[in-house]
């Protein structure tokens, strides 16, 4: 069974892009934000919290290191894929669909 203990679950290649591109931009766009005043200005701890997120994603996809043992990064993206579904309920969403749960098999086979 996939994510099962001991079972390494395996990222399609067009998911793991769309993945990459995904977090790499919001990554980016964080990045970007941090330090900047007014309204919507970010808590630099969340901030970097985030980042390192951002960071751990990135390094399980593209260098195909372990994921974290982290609820924390784990609940994120379960709901950063309901979001997903819920803004595309209407439209086709199948590549972000299965990416995201891809990824949320791969970050539960580590608890």
């Amino acid at each position: 069974m996939p994510g099962s203990e001991g079972t390494p679950v395996e990222i399609a290649p067009e998911s793991r892009a769309f993945l990459i591109k995904l977090f790499t931009d919001l990554r980016k766009d964080l990045a970007n934000r941090v330090g900047v005043e007014g309204e919507g200005s970010l808590d630099p701890e969340q901030a970097e919290r985030d980042l390192a997120m951002y960071d751990a994603l990135l390094a399980g996809l593209t260098q195909r290191e372990a994921f974290p043992e982290d609820e924390a990064l784990r609940q994120y993206v379960v709901g950063f894929a309901k979001g997903v579904d819920e803004g595309n309920k209407y439209e086709e969403a199948v590549l972000e669909h299965r990416a995201l749960a891809e990824l949320g098999d791969a970050l539960a086979k580590r608890r």
